[in-house]
Order: C-alpha cells, then structure tokens, then sequence
C-alpha cells in the first residue's frame, strides 16, 4: 500500500472509507473535493487494470492524518487505523483531512477495524 496523498479538506462531514476501482469513481470523488478548490486537485495516473484506491476522509472534528495498515486475510482484505498524525498546520480552522493509498487490485471485501 502506497501513500499518494493527504490533504486537509475533502467536504465529507462523517468518517468515510472509499474504495475506488475505475476511473468514473476516482473523478467523481476530485469533483466532490474540488467544489471549493481553485484550482482543484489533479486524479492521479492510475492503471486500474492493475492498480486500485483506498481513500479515508476524517471527519470534521479531525485535525490529523489516519495512517492505515492493509492486512490480507482469506477472502478480504482488512485495513487498520494505527495512530495518527498531526496535520500540516495546526490552528483551529475546520478541517476534514483525507489520505489516498493505492493497492493492487484485489476481488476481495474490505474489512475496517478501528
């Protein structure tokens, strides 16, 4: 699992883990977290023949980023929430900070444990 990105504010209110397999999902979600960004973030090249996306959006009373440990096990694969990390600015603005992973392609269920 490769950390591609963290970010202080995605516009998600509650707590979220997103796993994105195609294209279409990975831009829907830029668009989501680009309504208040000028300019937006660019998607990241991604091979999704290959390749797939982890995203945890934290709520907006979260001012760290999650670091997450992916364990596979049988038939799903299980992420971890480990201890987090203080965020690049550390103030009292609102933020809802999220991290993009990309994992190999799996057909397997996710499983989180927190």
């Amino acid at each position: 699992m490769e950390l591609i990105l963290n970010e202080n504010y995605s516009g998600f209110e509650q707590e979220e883990y997103l796993l994105i397999k195609n294209q279409k999902e990975l831009n829907a979600f830029y668009g989501k977290i680009n309504r208040t960004r000028k300019p937006g973030l660019t998607p990241p090249s991604i091979d999704f023949s290959t390749e797939m996306i982890l995203i945890w959006c934290g709520d907006s009373a979260a001012s760290n980023y999650a670091d997450l440990e992916l364990r596979e096990k049988g038939d799903y694969l299980e992420v971890h929430k480990l201890k987090a990390t203080v965020s690049k600015e550390e103030n009292s603005l609102i933020v809802s900070p999220f991290s993009i992973y990309k994992l190999p392609l799996s057909t397997k269920k996710l499983k989180i444990q927190k």
